[in-house]
């Protein structure tokens, strides 16, 4: 790629929750030129307000054709950013796709398995065609990682690692979030607790938080690749815990109820009631707040005592669906200017600093403070 030719980075998914974000955000980056793909180009309009439409290319693109691999190599992108989820349960197809195809591959994924397998599953391909593959390139384990990261220093030895999202009532939910969402609630799943590996069930019992900003919560346990990559990431850690805080407790304890009533055997349709609890949401927003925020708390020993760390971050004005983008964003830019993506197949860990992500919060007025 020469100086005055621009980097093309295809957004697969580019009309939806996610990538109708970093469309908007890499559409106005010097020497990107941006590709939106999906299944639907007419939807791009309604769905990209604020960008202009003359400066990017709309692409329709399926993930399930028959020919994708052809239709992906006449887009001629040197990078694909991957954000049609949900990943749980998905294949490394579209991966794979793009590896063969010689594109660089980032994706937004949260799924446990997805992300945590990833390396294995893609290094062969990935060193083969001297490319880069990352994974999970979002909230977690991303930033969360980045947090971490940064703030493991202050311990000399480190025994829990707790993270807690709360978002925003009023948020905007893309439908392969809430079916990613409801995709645990009421299974089992293992969870790093106290040294040893223990079954927690997806959305119950739900406990109280508190935050630094925004209001007390119920949060409940959630399966996130976080659970095996910082246990790993960090050894000797005895706790490695996440759990997200709906804002009214209220909806907290419908997801409880709908746990329990799948631990009894109760087949619910999940697909269907993902629609119904998406549709049902937005009646419960005049309730809620614009505040969205994120706690991680360390906990330790420093030079011989107790040491407890708190992170906390808080998104005003529904900003907060913009923070499972900066990933992606910054690892885009990162490539358009230049810079090597490490090659071959990573989980989205170590790649970025917290720094880095704080460039992203101030742009969107996102607080984020340690105490």
């Amino acid at each position: 790629m020469s100086q005055q030719e621009s980097c093309r980075v295809l957004v697969l998914g580019g009309y939806g929750h996610f990538g109708a974000r970093i469309v908007r955000a890499l559409a106005i980056t010097p020497g990107i030129k941006v590709i939106a793909a999906g299944r639907n180009p007419a939807q791009a309009a309604a769905n990209l307000p604020g960008v202009d439409l003359a400066t990017i290319e709309l692409c329709r693109l399926d993930t399930a054709a028959a020919d994708f691999e052809v239709q992906l190599a006449y887009t001629r992108a040197a990078l694909v950013i991957h954000t049609a989820g949900p990943f749980q349960g998905q294949g490394y197809d579209v991966a794979q796709a793009c590896l063969r195809a010689g594109m660089h591959y980032i994706d937004l994924a949260d799924g446990r398995d997805f992300v945590a397998d990833f390396p294995q599953q893609l290094q062969a391909l990935a060193e083969q065609t001297q490319r880069s593959a990352i994974s999970g390139a979002s909230t977690l384990p991303a930033l969360s990682s980045a947090v971490v990261d940064a703030l493991a220093p202050q311990f000399d030895q480190l025994h829990s690692i707790d993270m807690v999202i709360a978002p925003a009532q009023a948020t905007p939910l893309g439908m392969a979030t809430v079916r990613a969402v409801l995709s645990y609630c009421g299974k089992p799943f293992e969870c790093w607790l106290d040294g040893r590996w223990q079954t927690v069930i997806g959305w119950a019992d739900p406990q109280p938080v508190r935050f630094a900003r925004i209001g007390p919560r119920l949060a409940s346990p959630c399966d996130v690749p976080d659970h095996t990559l910082l246990v790993q990431r960090y050894p000797g850690v005895a706790t490695v815990r996440f759990r997200a805080a709906l804002e009214l407790p209220f909806l907290s304890r419908c997801l409880a109820a709908m746990a329990w009533l799948r631990r009894m055997g109760l087949p619910l349709p999940m697909e269907a009631l993902a629609g119904v609890f998406a549709r049902a949401g937005r009646w419960f927003d005049r309730f809620g707040t614009d505040l969205g925020g994120m706690r991680i708390t360390l906990r330790g020993q420093h030079d011989g005592l107790q040491h407890t760390v708190h992170w906390d971050l808080t998104a005003p004005m529904l900003h907060g669906p913009e923070i499972p983008t900066f990933a992606a964003v910054l690892l885009a830019r990162r490539f358009a200017r230049g810079e090597v993506l490490p090659i071959g197949a990573h989980a989205c860990l170590g790649l970025l600093t917290l720094a880095e992500f704080e460039s992203e919060f101030a742009r969107w007025q996102i607080d984020s403070a340690v105490s």
